[in-house]
């Protein structure tokens, strides 16, 4: 059975200057704060905040900070993987099955993350570029609010100082 089809759900970046991102792509870029949301990450050992953005045409782009975030990007190794990313969404849980059965059998080195409600399978590209494939029935940052968002960016923000 061939893979399902996918389509691109967001790009995913480090900031190191949450008020300089928010600045330029809130007004340079006219986009809106879609989804913000804080937490702990076991695979990153640390407390992390996610800001998303929409740009005009509904492509998502989303940045992530965390306290333990202190090396250059590029070749830093203790850089957790998923980090850099570029999203894509299948429509149903099976389909990411699917995936990981061809990723597979084309020797693509991957690894998944299962939570127990989702299953996550990243994957680089020959040029580096990291993949994720997930599955969900909505893009869940566009329900928030831009007002929730902010709340949650805030708060993040007074924490940090």
């Amino acid at each position: 059975m061939p893979p399902a089809v996918f389509s691109v759900d967001h790009m995913a970046f480090p900031t190191r200057d949450l008020a300089a991102t928010d600045d330029f792509y809130s007004r340079v870029l006219k986009a809106k704060l879609v989804h913000a949301e804080s937490g702990y990450s076991p695979a990153w050992k640390s407390d992390y905040l996610r800001i998303t953005f929409a740009l005009p045409d509904g492509t998502q782009i989303s940045f992530f900070d965390w306290p333990a975030d202190l090396g250059p990007y590029a070749d830093d190794p203790d850089m957790p993987d998923d980090v850099f990313h570029i999203g894509l969404r299948c429509d149903v849980p099976r389909d990411v099955i699917a995936w990981q059965n061809h990723l597979f059998a084309q020797k693509v080195v991957y690894h998944n993350e299962d939570d127990g409600t989702s299953r996550r399978l990243y994957f680089r590209d020959p040029n580096g570029i990291r993949f994720e494939i997930f599955a969900a029935e909505t893009r869940h940052p566009r329900s928030d609010s831009e007002i929730d968002a902010r709340a949650v960016y805030d708060e993040w923000r007074s924490i940090r100082v």
